[in-house]
């Protein structure tokens, strides 16, 4: 570069020295000319990347030329001072066009990369923005604005991985399902938005929370930080969700119960601390409801008795391998069967499990639908039966574990094929414990239970007294039939609580017209006792235990409608015809 800078300097300086005697050879248009061409051959040196640089020697060459060319000119010819300062002038602009235009360029293009580069920079915190937005949707609930499952779930898996001692509490609301059914969602989220506010304050308290979804929360604590138990944690929530209300009357009164499980104690991964915790926590629902329970090994002899079920259950289930029985329900002042409660029996892989316990499970397991489906399929079959091939047609009830209250459409579809059966309603009573309508929500489940009515069927209360329901349910559900609990009969002869327990419910149950049947009677002074208090209806395992289809029916035509009057239906008449049974729990 530093040679070609010299080069034009000295062609600026010999053409400043030529400038002269042209001046004399030439005329002034010659020079002009002349003058012009040089320009020319500058200004296509301009359009290299050195024309700057280059245009500045030649003009200092140029103008160092005519400064030493003056002096020693004594007359300077007017058309040589005008060629020479026309020829420098044309330089200038020929050479200084190029240049600017070079410089014009070049600024346009930097700007053009400034804003390629803004550009770029915005698109890459647009992009920035987008991954951190889309992380935390990834990793937070939108409603709690607590931690998600997913983010959970790896911290759960970091500490595990660093070894470092900590517990894990589930925590959920407690009747969180009654809260929405009967307040409403709005109200329900309210709870919700309480329990996670609450939580995102524990940080310091009691270490990480998150909300793992529905009303299921949970929080792991390092346990070197003032070793704080689940049973604190749970604690400290309730109390701060008790404070909240008293300033936003939004919060419905609600507790939480929860259930704990420490590491590496009692589990060393990620699936086994989840189950002790959960199966703590189900445990302290039953026991310590609104309190906290810490796992221990009996726990999981119970969660293995429970899969043991559902594995069963579901063989059981895809085989469709359930049948009916019937256990007949006496008239106890006419003395004779005037009805029969149809009950589910499984095979011998459920053999030893109570038929609460085995509902239960399949509830717990999500296969409750599925299984009262199969009931209500096993006793449209059995009632067919009876109706075909002995000829008998006796009002009934089903015993239903209530789950398929969930699924109202599923329910009506299976009591629409017992009508399409030409099986009348009338003679059919659908049987629902307590529990199965508390916790669902007083004006959904009446509604729905107003709806089986207009169909036909009629409405039994199972285990009166032994659920989570009130009086209320006398008033508010259109049942026809109570049913009280074995666990009030067998205590009647010696507990005078229960016996006026039991006097109450028959007199009451004739004032409101709804037939009361007394369930578990076992001996001959209980039915006595019954019936000397007016209670019009029984069944036990005094006069049977349920029946297999062809020996209820030969029960029926030994004690049914038309046979007269037998107050006492003596017991070993009934033996006589009483089959032996294998089969899974007591009536």
């Amino acid at each position: 570069m530093r040679r070609i800078e010299r080069i034009f300097f000295g062609v600026g300086f010999v053409w400043a020295m030529a400038s002269w005697p042209l001046a004399e050879a030439l005329d002034g248009l010659r020079l002009l000319l002349t003058v012009v061409s040089v320009a020319g051959l500058l200004v296509m040196a301009n359009t290299t990347c050195f024309a700057p640089r280059v245009f500045r020697a030649s003009v200092i060459g140029f103008g160092l030329g005519i400064g030493l060319a003056i002096p020693a000119i004594k007359t300077i010819p007017w058309y040589v001072l005008a060629g020479a300062t026309t020829a420098f002038l044309i330089v200038v602009t020929g050479v200084g066009a190029g240049t600017a235009r070079q410089l014009i360029h070049m600024l346009r293009m930097q700007v053009e990369r400034d804003e390629a580069i803004e550009c770029q920079k915005r698109t890459i915190a647009a992009l920035d923005s987008a991954r951190r937005a889309a992380t935390s949707l990834a990793e937070t609930d939108n409603l709690t604005g607590l931690p998600n499952r997913f983010l959970f779930m790896t911290k759960l898996d970091a500490l595990i991985a660093s070894e470092e001692p900590f517990s894990l509490t589930l925590l959920d609301i407690d009747l969180f399902k009654n809260i929405n059914d009967g307040l409403g969602h709005n109200i329900g989220d309210e709870a919700l938005k309480a329990v996670g506010g609450v939580l995102a304050t524990c940080e310091e308290q009691h270490g990480f929370a998150a909300r793992l979804g529905g009303d299921e929360f949970a929080v792991i604590a390092i346990r070197n930080r003032g070793e704080k138990s689940g049973t604190d944690c749970v604690a400290w929530v309730n109390e701060r969700i008790g404070d909240l209300r008293t300033s936003n009357l939004k919060i419905p009164s609600i507790s939480i119960t929860g259930g704990s499980t420490y590491f590496p104690q009692d589990a060393n991964n990620r699936s086994d601390l989840l189950a002790a915790a959960d199966m703590a926590q189900r445990e302290a629902k039953k026991t310590r409801r609104g309190g906290n329970l810490d796992y221990s090994a009996n726990l999981t002899d119970t969660f293995r008795r429970e899969t043991r079920i559902a594995q069963a259950l579901n063989e059981a289930i895809a085989a469709r391998s359930l049948s009916i029985c019937f256990q007949p329900k006496i008239n106890l002042q006419a003395g004779r069967v005037e009805g029969a409660e149809a009950l589910s029996r499984f095979p011998e892989s459920l053999a030893g499990y109570s038929l609460d316990e085995i509902f239960e499970v399949a509830e717990k397991r999500g296969l409750g639908t599925i299984l009262d489906e199969l009931v209500l399929d096993a006793y449209r079959e059995a009632l067919v039966a009876l109706r075909d091939e002995f000829s008998i047609s006796l009002p009934t009830s089903v015993n239903l574990s209530g789950a398929i209250l969930k699924a109202p459409e599923r329910l009506f579809a299976k009591l629409n094929m017992l009508i399409a059966e030409g099986l009348s309603p009338a003679l059919i009573r659908i049987e629902i414990t307590e529990n199965a309508v508390y916790g669902r929500g007083q004006i959904g489940v009446i509604k729905l239970l107003d709806d089986i009515v207009k169909l036909g069927f009629s409405l039994a209360l199972d285990d009166f007294g032994t659920g989570g329901g009130t009086l209320l349910h006398l008033v508010n559900l259109p049942i026809s039939e109570i049913k009280i609990d074995r666990s009030f009969v067998s205590g009647m002869l010696t507990d005078r609580n229960k016996n006026a327990i039991i006097s109450g419910l028959i007199v009451t149950g004739q004032g409101m017209g709804v037939d009361i049947v007394a369930e578990g009677v076992e001996t001959e002074k209980e039915a006595n006792r019954l019936r000397s208090m007016g209670a019009r209806f029984a069944q036990g395992f005094l006069w049977s235990k349920p029946l297999p289809l062809s020996r209820f029916a030969d029960f029926v035509r030994l004690f049914g409608p038309g046979v007269g009057n037998n107050p006492a239906i003596r017991p070993e008449a009934a033996s006589a015809r009483r089959p032996e049974l294998r089969f899974a729990g007591r009536a």
